[in-house]
């Protein structure tokens, strides 16, 4: 019975600390331990700590639709000239020519406001490392420790883009790709001949909700660095139902961060609003 009054001892003994602190408790049920009773008193109401942690900002719940893709820039290179010069073109140049639909395409209305306006969805890629067995001859019957091995590399950061009319994917995207396979993916010197470079900087804000009437509020904060996109998806005419087109992109990047805002004091600057 030694070990059995010992934990009756502590949780009477948390029992009665909690008690001066918290003014009380909410129920005194008996906790049947190895067939005995042993007084247990509760500390706090587990639904009830729940639903007011998610109460605070800390702990609400946010949406998974709450999110925007911003670029940094857009290739020099991505231009009708040096397209049209990688490419075979017949007749009267009518193919490869993007220049109108990507000054429409990457202007500030379809990139700045809220992000690319043609984003509908987006992949936040995975990161593991291997973790093999450490290998040791004869182990008996120890048991064999784990090793951190190497970092796997990089999952491709998946975007995708909702097909229009000026068709961001065809317009932009594509020739991207065909711009990123001439010109490589090496390290190049951006004041040097920039229209070589195919790569950009990848933002991607997830937001929550702050307070009516009030913005949202970005709580998280993904980039992606030197990216070139290396894979669009296929599309599919057909005479069935119409549903909205949306084609899958697949981006090369040479490291990320993530960022949070918990810096900020949120509640405080939300409640000084009010």
């Amino acid at each position: 019975m030694g070990i059995l009054n010992a934990a009756n001892n502590a949780l009477q003994g948390v029992s009665n600390l909690t008690q001066g602190a918290l003014g009380g408790t909410l129920a005194q049920p008996n906790v049947n331990l190895f067939g005995t009773n042993i007084p247990g008193v509760p500390l706090v109401s587990f639904r009830n700590n729940f639903i007011r942690s998610m109460e605070t900002w800390v702990g609400a719940l946010p949406l998974r639709t709450q999110w925007v893709v911003l670029f940094d820039s857009f290739p020099v290179g991505l231009n009708t000239d040096i397209l049209q010069a990688l490419e075979p073109v017949q007749g009267d140049k009518k193919g490869f020519d993007i220049d109108r639909a990507k000054a429409f395409l990457t202007s500030y209305p379809a990139q700045g406001i809220v992000g690319c306006i043609f984003a509908q969805g987006a992949d936040i890629p995975d990161d593991t490392i291997q973790s093999p067995v450490a290998s040791i001859t004869n182990n008996r019957g120890f048991i064999p420790g784990r090793i951190s091995g190497n970092r796997s590399e990089f999952s491709p950061l998946t975007l995708q883009f909702r097909e229009t009319n000026s068709s961001f994917i065809d317009s932009v995207i594509r020739p991207w790709v065909i711009l990123g396979g001439h010109a490589g993916m090496v390290a190049r010197d951006t004041n040097n001949k920039p229209e070589l470079s195919p790569k950009s900087n990848i933002t991607v804000v997830q937001y929550t909700r702050s307070y009516q009437g009030v913005s949202q509020i970005p709580r998280k904060v993904w980039n992606f660095y030197n990216c070139v996109p290396f894979s669009v998806g296929s599309r599919n005419l057909t005479y069935d139902a119409e549903s909205v087109q949306t084609d899958t992109t697949q981006w090369n990047y040479s490291h990320y961060t993530v960022s949070d805002n918990l810096y900020l004091p949120l509640p405080d600057l939300i409640d000084k609003l009010f």
